[in-house]
């Protein structure tokens, strides 16, 4: 079932570059943009495009993304957004597609690497460390050639949750190409990284894998490629792919990572 939020809506005089129509969230987000000049350098330095994410918020221990949707208009600009909290699957009042993946309730593939480019040009400007984690299920092909795709889907699920429960709120992840998941963990080095998949691994043996009658035995690979200076999300995407493809390769280690 579709859940939607009201949009708030805030308008800015062209004109006279002040803001005509203003908002109490917006005002708690961004407490020193008072101008349209200074709201537009905002949007131009952190890439903001239509229809994506402005940022990850913790507001009273609740995990929130900001959506929004910049309309041009004559003598106005009309900047709209909401709020969408952990528990809203499908919202899409500004937006053109699903924020969270149907399967697992996380975020699907386009939504996860919107968080995750704004991650690394925030970290880039703060100079703070991150590591991101590509998570593949190994065999999960052949399980879905064997026993049906819902046999598949039960493993994903199953998997999706442990992940939710052990990742950081501060964190994003979200599910990747099908069988894949993607983690950017904030404020990260590569020891922080294989701790983190140490606890998840640990997490993960205590699950059952099992389908109908069926018992199966669950293996992941990880490629993890941390912070590079100039890092884009599309030169990430392409060392993580690198570093995963080298791992499911490797019989002795399941774990590769770029330096």
């Amino acid at each position: 079932m579709q859940k939607v939020k009201p949009v708030r809506s805030v308008l800015f005089d062209k004109n006279m570059n002040l803001i005509l129509q203003s908002d109490p969230v917006f005002e708690m987000l961004f407490p020193d943009i008072k101008t349209l000049t200074v709201f537009s350098d905002f949007l131009s330095k952190n890439a903001m495009l239509d229809d994506t994410f402005l940022m990850k918020l913790v507001i009273k221990g609740v995990n929130h993304h900001v959506c929004y949707k910049g309309i041009d208009h004559d003598e106005t600009y009309e900047f709209q957004f909401f709020l969408l909290d952990e528990e809203w699957v499908v919202i899409n009042p500004t937006g053109k597609h699903d924020i969270k993946d149907q399967l697992t309730g996380l975020l699907t593939e386009r939504s996860v690497l919107s968080l995750i480019d704004n991650g690394i040009q925030r970290s880039q400007r703060d100079k703070d460390s991150y590591t991101v984690l590509l998570i593949d299920i190994a065999h999960l092909k052949d399980i879905n050639e064997a026993f049906g795709f819902l046999a598949g889907d039960s493993i994903i699920h199953s998997i999706s949750q442990v992940l939710h429960t052990n990742t950081r709120a501060a964190d994003s992840l979200g599910r990747y190409k099908g069988d894949k998941f993607i983690v950017f963990l904030h404020k990260t080095d590569i020891n922080g990284a294989m701790q983190y998949i140490k606890k998840f691994e640990s997490a993960l043996k205590k699950i059952k894998f099992t389908f109908e009658d069926l018992n199966f035995y669950v293996k992941t690979h990880y490629g993890i490629a941390n912070n590079h200076e100039d890092e884009t999300i599309d030169l990430l995407i392409q060392r993580l792919h690198s570093t995963l493809l080298e791992a499911k390769k490797d019989s002795t280690s399941h774990i590769e990572y770029f330096t």
